[in-house]
């Protein structure tokens, strides 16, 4: 009787599994038939071809964030339905993970269900860009399989023993990886840190056991944070050898400062940064000095949370994809609500809407009804209700121009093709093979900045391009247009080609 019932439940597990992953699947199906017109995927899909071509990342061509996710594109030679594929499949795994560690947290086989269940709408539907080729969606594999690593050292060993090197150098390695992704991994690390620190601590908070517990505890810590640090040590080894150290330090880091601190400023410059570290730190000092009435499952959830909502408040920009790295804790804390009894529901609840309330006010560039049409978009696309222009306006009304752009640069560039944009949708230079003269991608990334302007002019007259593109939308081009017509004007674009 007791090996039939461990094959129902093992039964059960599987269906979930597979009913988890199959809806997971189609959800983010529709995003493998999206057009190019996401800006920041031009972008990545722009240096990512740079790469297979042989450029250097940043110091010839550039873009503000670490290097994996460029090299991830360069993996599948941009190609956007590739990389979408290699996004779904990424994420598959994170779903098939998330919920293993669903399990483990929780006893309720409903309250991992559930909290799984959460995990796939939120991180599937197009709501919170989750259909996207963001970094986001790659680093969450290895951040979840991290966490998965850290719980389960705090629950198969006894909390004065954290003996589980392998385990913790793993998770670090894994932490590592998802920083060279984003470098807002580390709040991850930091909430897996201190979760690890609080479960294991005993006794009062003084200076002889603080002194006493770094004697027991110090060697698996350093290796807990070496793990973490060496992809990032490796990485500057790397551009050490190319000759390219400064500009990557100046690129992911010094540029990151400027771009956090535009929406910080309170009284202060990084002022509401400095208030919010405040508040994340009295939040973890109360965790701490609570820790022996909490349990181990609500410390880690909670802890990872608080952490989690830091990072999307992190840079105060209201970009709706800052919202995933949030999707998992979330999930399991929706979760938490049917492991509690109802005398402990309250609190949740309260948390919860919250939590749910905050982000939808501020990241407010989605809705249901919006995910529903995108839905409804495709269906009418594959049913032939929808023509492929319409289809793809549905995302961006610039999509139809750019393919017409692209189109007759294809039907009229050269052998050796070269072009130049100045505008904000790199998606062009993939779609016609070409790669910008100088390292920039997109106007905004050197209009406003003299040093980058005049960096640019240089390429343009070292390497002429065969075509210029000229957008509207943007300020006005600031470079000599000598031995160029005008060869063609489609909606607010114009095409130049050099006249030889």
């Amino acid at each position: 009787m007791k090996k039939l019932i461990r094959q129902l439940e093992r039964s059960h597990e599987s269906w979930m599994a597979i009913g988890l992953l199959f809806s997971f699947f189609l959800l983010r199906l529709p995003s493998l038939f999206e057009p190019y017109w996401y800006g920041d995927e031009g972008i990545y899909e722009t240096i990512g071809l740079s790469l297979t071509k042989g450029r250097i990342l940043y110091t010839e061509i550039w873009d503000n964030k670490p290097p994996l996710l460029y090299i991830t594109y360069s993996l599948v030679h941009s190609n956007q339905f590739l990389v979408r594929s290699l996004a779904l499949l990424i994420a598959l795994v994170t779903v098939a993970i998330f919920y293993l560690l669903a399990k483990k947290i929780f006893v309720s086989r409903l309250a991992a269900g559930v909290a799984a269940g959460v995990f796939v709408i939120l991180f599937g539907v197009p709501a919170f860009e989750g259909n996207i080729a963001n970094a986001e969606n790659f680093m969450l594999l290895p951040i979840i399989l991290a966490g998965f690593l850290i719980y389960s050292i705090t629950t198969h060993l006894p909390h004065t023993k954290l003996i589980n090197t392998k385990s913790l150098a793993i998770a670090g390695v894994l932490l590592g990886i998802a920083f060279l992704y984003k470098i807002v991994a580390i709040f991850d690390f930091a909430a897996f840190f201190c979760f690890l620190i609080i479960t294991t601590f005993e006794g009062r908070l003084t200076l002889k056991t603080i002194i006493s517990y770094g004697k027991k505890f110090w060697r698996q810590f350093a290796l807990f944070a070496v793990c973490f640090i060496t992809p990032f040590l490796l990485s500057i080894f790397y551009f050490l050898l190319v000759g390219g150290v400064g500009e990557y330090f100046h690129a992911v880091f010094q540029s990151t400062v400027g771009y956090v601190g535009y929406k910080n400023t309170f009284i202060i410059p990084q002022g509401l940064l400095i208030s919010k570290i405040f508040l994340l730190s009295l939040f973890i000092l109360t965790l701490f000095i609570k820790r022996q009435k909490i349990s181990s499952t609500t410390l880690f959830i909670i802890l990872w949370t608080g952490f989690s909502l830091f990072n999307c408040f992190f840079s105060q920009r209201p970009y709706t994809h800052y919202l995933l790295v949030l999707v998992p804790s979330f999930s399991l804390l929706i979760g938490q609500l049917f492991s509690k009894r109802k005398t402990a529901l309250i609190p949740y609840l309260g948390l919860i809407l919250i939590i749910s309330f905050t982000t939808i006010k501020y990241f407010d560039h989605w809705s249901v009804k919006g995910t529903m049409n995108y839905y409804k978009n495709f269906v009418d696309f594959v049913s032939s209700r929808k023509s492929i222009n319409d289809y793809n306006s549905f995302f961006d009304k610039k999509t139809v121009r750019d393919s017409e752009i692209v189109n007759y640069i294809n039907s009229h560039k050269k052998a050796s093709p070269s072009l130049f944009i100045w505008g904000n949708t790199a998606q062009i230079y993939p779609q016609t093979g070409t790669l910008p003269p100088g390292r920039f991608t997109v106007a905004y990334h050197i209009s406003g900045i003299p040093s980058y302007e005049k960096e640019t002019e240089i390429a343009l007259i070292k390497n002429p391009p065969q075509f210029i593109v000229i957008m509207d939308d943007v300020s006005n081009y600031p470079y000599s247009m000598y031995n160029y017509s005008q060869v063609l004007r489609i909606q607010n674009a114009t095409i130049y080609e050099r006249i030889d």
